[in-house]
């Protein structure tokens, strides 16, 4: 322990490690790499395995390979995984060549499998029985590995055949109350659910959600059981595919935080911006071809914005629930024609509503703009009428959006809010300039 830092040791050997990685990750990158050196090495894997994975290179770029391999060999292996998959190729197969042989080999296991598939966020740790096998003869299989396992682990006992091919799983409370001699064929279940190493993790939560399972056996493409999920690593994921499709909306990568650097920041959100300042352009030469209207009725200037906010918040509002619904896979074939017709419908209603209410405001107000009544009336009908419109194409391009992107095999979260709000402020100008050019003039 260093000298000058004692207090700070012994509160951070007493905490949590959620909490004490949460307190790390707050630090300097300096003083978190060496409070992790300094700590027992118990207490610092079990810290390390709970770090935000985007901090890991930073973190340990300059950590000395003697003091973090330790580290790696105490973690369980999906984490070891999760670890040794941010950091450089070159620095990963250095670390696996000094780790203890099984762990070594456990993490290239799970290595193998790309980290948004089943097979990425499954661990290792289960235990396989054999349907000939007893009650008794399974309690005592338990005993002998329980050191194994972590307290989250032991849900359900998966029972295999002689190749390791899943044929039925026994819960916990049926092996307690079972007589000693009766044999795990009886009281196996053998309509078992299970996902394939390749599943998508996103069929992997639907499914849970779907089942509220506590785990969730992984087979590889023979059927061998390979690996089990368990419910506490499915809500992380769950957490992050949301948090994931939120940030993509918004023309995010989906894995930023707010402790993340902020040169990665930049990185990625510049791009996206570059891509919204082009798009707001087509809206400002819509603006620019109906230049001479908008001199001739600078009234028109004033319902601009009005007019592009609320179609982009409408549009929000039909890109959020499809969006949604899509990731949670409520949606069946046949579905987006529903939905088209649903927000139609609501953008004509609502459109109309706001419509009238805009149209009145603007009766109201073209005499302050030298307008005569009568004209003041036509402007009413102009505004409402751009509002009802731009409410339709929102609905539209709401729906549309999402679904062109899933058919070009793209995540339907991926920048939809610039693209429909690009879309409802282009139609939003478009609509009540050459309105108000087609029937004021």
């Amino acid at each position: 322990m260093a000298e000058n830092t004692p207090i700070y040791l012994e509160e951070f050997m007493g905490m949590h490690p959620a909490d004490l990685a949460d307190r790390l990750q707050r630090l300097p990158v300096d003083q978190a790499r060496h409070y992790l050196q300094e700590l027992p090495v118990e207490t610092a894997s079990a810290a390390l395995a709970e770090m935000e994975e985007e901090l890991l290179p930073e973190l340990l770029k300059d950590f000395p390979q003697a003091k973090l391999v330790p580290l790696l060999n105490l973690m369980p292996a999906e984490d070891t995984a999760d670890v040794l998959g941010e950091i450089p190729e070159e620095d990963k197969e250095r670390l696996l060549r000094n780790m203890d042989d099984a762990e070594a080999e456990a993490a290239k296991d799970l290595l193998q499998y790309p980290e948004d598939t089943a097979g990425g966020i499954m661990g290792d740790r289960f235990i396989m029985l054999r349907a000939h096998q007893t009650v008794i003869q399974a309690q005592r299989r338990i005993r002998q590995r329980h050191r194994e396992q972590q307290p989250t682990d032991i849900n359900y006992l998966f029972v295999t055949d002689k190749d390791e091919k899943l044929v039925g799983i026994v819960s916990i409370r049926d092996l307690i109350f079972s007589e000693d001699e009766v044999k795990i064929s009886d009281i196996m279940d053998r309509e078992v659910k299970y996902v394939r190493v390749t599943d998508d993790q996103e069929e992997v939560v639907r499914r849970f959600e779907k089942y509220h399972f506590l785990g969730l056996p992984v087979l590889d493409e023979e059927g061998k059981l390979v690996g089990v999920i368990r419910g506490d690593e499915v809500l992380s994921v769950a957490i992050d595919e949301q948090t994931e499709d939120m940030q993509k909306m918004v023309g995010l990568d989906g894995e930023e935080r707010t402790l993340t650097p902020w040169p990665q920041s930049f990185k990625r959100r510049l791009p996206w911006l570059c891509v919204n300042l082009l798009t707001a352009c087509l809206a400002g030469a819509v603006v620019g071809v109906f230049e001479g209207t908008i001199k001739e009725f600078v009234v028109l200037a004033v319902f601009l914005p009005i007019i592009a906010s609320q179609g982009g918040n409408a549009g929000m509002q039909t890109v959020t629930v499809i969006v949604r619904d899509m990731a949670l896979g409520e949606l069946s074939p046949g579905d987006g024609r529903k939905a088209l017709f649903k927000e139609l419908l609501l953008g004509l209603l609502i459109g109309a509503i706001i419509g009238v209410i805009v149209g009145l405001v603007g009766a109201l107000i073209a005499p302050k703009f030298g307008m005569a009544p009568e004209t003041g009336g036509v402007l009413g009908l102009v505004v409402g009428a751009a509002m009802v419109l731009n409410l339709l194409a929102a609905a539209l391009f709401g729906v549309l959006i999402p679904f062109a992107l899933k058919f070009f095999r793209l995540d339907p979260a991926l920048g939809s809010s610039i693209l429909i709000t690009t879309v409802t402020d282009v139609a939003g100008f478009f609509f009540l300039l050459a309105l108000g050019k087609a029937i004021l003039a």
